[in-house]
């Protein structure tokens, strides 16, 4: 293992869950409904019916009961929202 790697594992939070994605370590944290409609700005009731749903979908992470949202795939669901034709302005529009 080189230092390199060495000082990447170490800036990583003991208490915090990590996973390893091309050699990088990152630490993940899960968000609950709340959260994630906080950071877009919607309503809990979006993020449910858009967790469900086929498209535009969130990925949600089934724990029991429970349903969290890894901040990657909240962002991977912005960024499709955003390169689909129909969320963006028409260039003919006044």
């Amino acid at each position: 293992m080189s230092t390199m790697s060495v000082n990447r594992i170490t800036n990583v939070n003991a208490n915090s869950p990590a996973i390893q994605v091309h050699g990088f370590l990152v630490e993940e944290r899960l968000l609950n409904a709340r959260e994630v409609a906080a950071k877009l700005g919607v309503s809990e009731r979006f993020i449910r019916d858009h967790t469900t749903r086929r498209w535009p979908r969130i990925p949600g992470v089934k724990l029991g009961k429970l349903v969290r949202y890894r901040v990657c795939d909240v962002d991977l669901f912005m960024a499709e929202l955003h390169n689909h034709a129909s969320s963006q302005r028409s260039p003919y529009r006044v």
